[in-house]
């Protein structure tokens, strides 16, 4: 593949942290009891002409002084992540169904100062990509305060909004997958040329954003003829929380060295120009996780991450190949879900994916690129999980908003699973640094 002659890649420390374990976020603070049977002031609102697609909000707003409570409630179709002056608080919502769609309860005070302070969002719905399990509607965003003193949030017309571009989709490779099945959702490609950087920053310039177009009221499945078809409901589960994580070793690469002390943050690793590296990662076991990739410098490259549960012999009992022992890795190919990241030159640039994959083994192929990976992954309540093997008491955590793990199984996965109930929350989170020079 031809590589442009200006990208030089410094890559900033491949760092391993264990999981933390951790325990559930504090419950979530006491709702309006109008709220669960009237009709909500706030509406749902989207972008202008919105179909699928990823979309990006913004709510700029002034307090007099910084409030000791500012309880909102939040909710999308199909997902979110909010970000309070540049600070993400919230991600979701809990997996449910129209009849019973869920909206978080999350007090936005521990973020909030005396004098102006944002809000932003970003909203995606990946249509008939999206997994299987995801229901929808339409696309759309959702923010109640839960009293006066919040209802200068509420989503209507003064909150601002914009296509984000930058994202499209990447199916996944049904051919390279020997098609299994596979009813997870698509990977995405990032190009950071069309990114609207800083977009969650209160400093941005939003001038340009058009008002939000303003869908319907909001209603809870309590209230008498809803003006909504998203019935809602709260939250059942605590928020999910963000824990450090790190790959554990490095298991193979072509095309250049990974430099000793990556994996564990105190080396940087610097790829020279016109080159391509593939790298097979080890986190050690199942996990989840959200990449995240900051890169610096690198315009025209390309970085691929495959994700993937077990290596595949390619030979062996037919064209789709033995899984056989995850361990064993000589010889053995990877397929998986791809992202895909494409810098433009810029400092700092940071990717990260909408959805997590599942993965015991990662796979950058770095055009020209490196890259520093780290991450973030959830912890859970267990309930009745003592005697659990450990193995099954993270493949639960793993598949924490209901039986994630049927979105992933049969591309790549290869064990059996106990049945442990959950009350909590999970978000994984697999974090990536990159500085392209």
């Amino acid at each position: 593949m031809p590589v442009p002659s200006r990208a030089r890649v410094v890559a900033a420390c491949l760092a391993l942290l264990t999981v933390a374990v951790g325990t559930p976020r504090a419950a979530a603070p006491d709702i309006n009891p109008a709220l669960l049977s009237a009709r909500w002031p706030a509406s749902w609102i989207r972008t202008s002409g919105a179909g699928a697609g990823v979309f990006l909000f913004r709510k700029s707003f002034e307090l007099s002084a910084a409030p000791s409570r500012f309880v909102v409630h939040v909710s999308a179709d199909q997902r979110y992540e909010l970000f309070v002056n540049g600070q993400r608080i919230a991600t979701g919502p809990a997996r449910g169904d129209l009849d019973h769609w869920r909206f978080e309860t999350v007090d936005l005070a521990p973020k909030l100062a005396a004098g102006r302070n944002v809000l932003a969002a970003i909203v995606w719905n990946f249509g008939a990509d999206a997994p299987m399990a995801q229901i929808s509607f339409e696309t759309g965003f959702l923010m109640q305060g839960n009293g006066e003193a919040e209802a200068v949030v509420n989503t209507g017309k003064t909150w601002k909004s914009i296509a984000n571009p930058a994202v499209t989709l990447l199916p996944i490779d049904r051919k390279a997958i020997k098609y299994q099945y596979f009813v997870g959702g698509p990977g995405e490609v990032v190009d950071a040329s069309t990114y609207p950087w800083g977009w969650e920053q209160p400093a941005f310039d939003d001038t340009a954003w058009s008002a939000a177009d303003t869908i319907t009221p909001a209603g809870p499945r309590g209230a008498r003829d809803s003006p909504s078809r998203w019935f809602l409901v709260p939250r059942a589960i605590p928020l999910m929380e963000d824990t450090p994580e790190r790959l554990e070793k490095v298991v193979r690469s072509t095309g250049g060295e990974v430099p000793g002390g990556v994996l564990d943050g105190s080396a940087k690793w610097t790829i020279a120009p016109h080159s391509r590296v593939t790298t097979l990662l080890d986190r050690g076991h199942l996990t989840s996780a959200y990449p995240e990739l900051v890169t610096s410098g690198g315009r025209g490259a390309s970085i691929s991450l495959t994700y993937t549960e077990a290596l595949h012999d390619p030979k062996a009992h037919g064209p789709g190949g033995d899984k056989g022992n995850r361990n064993e890795t000589t010889g053995k190919v990877v397929t998986g879900l791809v992202d895909r990241f494409l810098p433009d030159g810029g400092s700092h640039r940071l990717f990260s994916s909408l959805w997590w994959p599942k993965y015991a083994m990662v796979t950058p192929d770095i055009v020209l690129d490196g890259g520093d990976f780290n991450g973030r992954a959830g912890e859970e309540q267990f309930v009745g999980a003592e005697q659990i093997l450990d193995r099954d008491r993270r493949d639960a955590r793993l598949d924490a908003e209901v039986a994630r793990d049927f979105e992933h199984r049969g591309a790549g996965d290869a064990h059996q699973d106990a049945v442990v109930p959950v009350v909590g929350g999970d978000r994984a989170v697999f974090h990536d640094e990159e500085v392209l020079a």
